[in-house]
């Protein structure tokens, strides 16, 4: 069922199609108390991209489709917050075999694992809500789809820099990899590797 936004978007698709629009326009075509604000928080949802100040063009359909399943621009967001964090389990493998071993998805639901610190954890849920992101913790009982982060809270985390995305330490996500051979034994091998050095 869509939301109050989703059913906009479909009217704001209709009126402008791919045309640029300004606020006045918008407000003329969908009579609003507060234009501007509707307008900036569809931007920020990722309904709207502004090339100017001032100017909003309406994302095309297909396009919104390929943002909302594809995930690599969701594993800069956390990097955003300055709370410690660091990519964990499945995710981690995949980070550190450089993208090239995925596993622990279904076509529909893609999560990214995020070790975070326990007395964080209401920060990073509303940090998440905030950037309009999906996050869930661990073992809540919900329907999951799409790119969801799921938080792993622990007392402290211990991170790396791994070209720009905090993860957790190579020997930490070998040791995750090890514990699974049935899973990740095509990678063993060099997260071994990497892990030693």
């Amino acid at each position: 069922m869509p939301n109050g936004y989703d059913e906009l978007y479909g009217w704001i698709w209709s009126a402008f199609a791919d045309r640029l629009f300004t606020p006045a326009d918008f407000g003329m075509t969908f009579p609003s108390p507060a234009p501007r604000k509707v307008l900036s928080d569809l931007h920020r949802l990722r309904y709207l991209d502004s090339p100017r100040r001032g100017l909003y063009a309406c994302v095309p359909p297909e396009t919104r489709v390929a943002r909302l399943v594809g995930e690599s621009d969701h594993l800069a967001i956390p990097a955003q917050s300055p709370l410690p964090h660091a990519y964990d389990r499945d995710t981690a493998v995949t980070l550190w075999t450089g993208g090239s071993y995925w596993t622990g998805f279904t076509r529909g639901f893609r999560p990214l694992h995020l070790r975070v610190r326990r007395r964080d954890l209401a920060a990073w849920r509303a940090f998440f809500r905030t950037a309009g992101v999906r996050s869930t913790v661990e073992g809540a009982r919900e329907t999951l789809f799409g790119v969801v982060h799921v938080l792993h809270p622990v007392v402290t985390v211990r991170s790396v820099d791994l070209d720009g995305v905090r993860v957790i330490p190579a020997p930490e996500a070998y040791a995750y990899a090890s514990a699974r051979p049935y899973l990740y034994e095509p990678v063993l091998k060099v997260l071994r590797e990497m892990a030693e050095r």
